[in-house]
């Protein structure tokens, strides 16, 4: 008789199955019964519709969740739940898992964080299937919080491949590995959701040479209007524009990041903060300045990426991307002064005699810039850099619920990856509202 897989009997390393002495039949690891930090869910925990998910160690945590590795019980997948959890405002209850918020001063605080947390969920299942941005599987409440299912990927950031690299990269191999995230941007945009923080931190490079966006915590509808935003940056790569609640942010707001990604990429050192550039009090260099080999007008495309007036910087991706790959040899360098900022003066009613200074002004043509002409985008290229993964031994403690691995037949874990869920089907619970449709 078949031994049926349950939540108690599969190995967290690899998802395969542990014998009775509880040794991995598959990687021949034992398994490891330490308790999981007091703040994070138990391993073997099962959450979802119908006790899909089998969570295992976390991967990561930051302040406003925690992403833990899991097992998908009826396809057979390794994936990526992130829990809603904002440090510092919440609490774990020992014993139940449930998710409480520790003071009435948090309450609001951190029930805006949880809408824009399912807000991210909604925004990224409506932009599935893009190359170059992690794919949503499901979302779901639970535990008086709220959970994200992505896919799981298996690599390293652009920071750390950076690092393994000795600090960057030439220019060539940067614009290879960004390419894939600013084709699959132009689509995000054009359902006018802009993710606001793009860094070396959360694009990621799989052991399969695929390059996707990550962490779209931040992501918010465009206000071209200025309506009121929320401030959420990370320094040194956020424009002037996303410092003020009132800034008009869309598609050049990403712009501006996507370009100190690939100028932080090139020389290893990340250009002033774009409030301190607006007000003059530090200038930008050039990459060129820095001892880059880089083509004239590329460089160009990039610091115009770089401009702290939105309305010199490229205005969205497509354009950007004409700018990088096409380059035409510049008539000039991009202006890299702050703007300036003149006081308004009272109109003073012109005579029928004009000055000499009025005449030499009337004659001087105006400099309008010139838009580069679209030509036929080149196939973007795999990057050739194979990072290995790395797996971190992860600490286990076995949960009262029990939990059937549906996705086995004769006691082997699937290892196909199906195509993913399309509904938004939800578990109920404190936030269930947030949910409906």
């Amino acid at each position: 008789m078949a031994r049926v897989r349950t939540n108690k009997n599969i190995c967290l390393y690899c998802f395969g199955d542990l014998d009775a002495s509880r040794v991995c039949m598959s990687c021949h690891r034992k398994a490891d019964d330490t308790p999981s930090p007091p703040h994070h869910l138990p391993q073997r925990t099962v959450l979802g519709t119908q006790n899909r998910y089998l969570i295992g160690k976390a991967l990561g945590e930051g302040g406003f969740g925690i992403t833990y590795l899991a097992w998908d019980l009826q396809q057979g997948i390794k994936v990526a739940v992130k829990e809603y959890f904002p440090s510092g405002y919440v609490t774990r209850v020992a014993g139940n898992n449930q998710v409480i918020i520790n003071s009435k001063q948090n309450q609001a605080a951190s029930n805006r964080g949880l809408k824009r947390f399912v807000e991210e969920a909604r925004a990224l299942a409506k932009i599935k299937n893009l190359s170059g941005v992690v794919n949503v599987r499901d979302f779901f409440s639970a535990n008086g919080t709220a959970y994200i299912v992505m896919e799981f990927l298996d690599g390293m950031s652009i920071k750390k491949y950076l690092q393994r690299k000795g600090g960057k990269i030439s220019v060539e191999e940067v614009l290879t590995i960004i390419r894939p995230v600013m084709d699959s941007l132009t689509q995000v945009h054009k359902i006018g959701l802009i993710h606001r923080d793009i860094s070396p931190d959360n694009i990621l490079i799989t052991k399969y040479n695929e390059v996707k966006l990550i962490d779209f915590g931040a992501a918010k509808y465009s206000n071209p209007d200025g309506r009121s935003l929320s401030i959420v940056l990370k320094q040194g790569f956020a424009p002037p524009e996303q410092y003020e609640t009132h800034g008009e942010q869309g598609p050049w707001t990403d712009v501006y990041a996507l370009g100190v990604t690939i100028y932080y990429s090139i020389t290893g050192q990340l250009p002033p903060e774009s409030i301190r550039l607006m007000m003059g009090k530090e200038t930008l260099k050039r990459p060129s300045e820095l001892g880059i080999e880089i083509d004239p007008g590329v460089e160009n495309a990039l610091l115009k990426s770089l401009a702290v007036d939105r309305k010199k910087r490229y205005q969205d991706v497509q354009s950007m991307i004409i700018g990088l790959y096409t380059p035409k040899t510049p008539k000039k360098q991009v202006s890299l002064a702050a703007p300036t900022r003149t006081a308004t003066k009272k109109a003073v009613p012109r005579t029928a005699t004009a000055t000499t200074a009025e005449k030499a002004a009337a004659a001087r043509p105006a400099v309008t810039a010139t838009k580069p002409a679209a030509t036929a985008k080149p196939a973007a290229a795999k990057p050739t850099a194979r990072p290995a993964s790395t797996a971190t031994k992860p600490a286990a403690k076995g949960s009262g619920n029990i939990a059937v691995d549906k996705s086995a037949k004769g006691g082997t874990a699937k290892n196909n990856a199906p195509a993913p869920r399309k509904d938004g089907k939800t578990a109920g619970g404190l936030f269930s509202k947030l949910f409906k449709k």
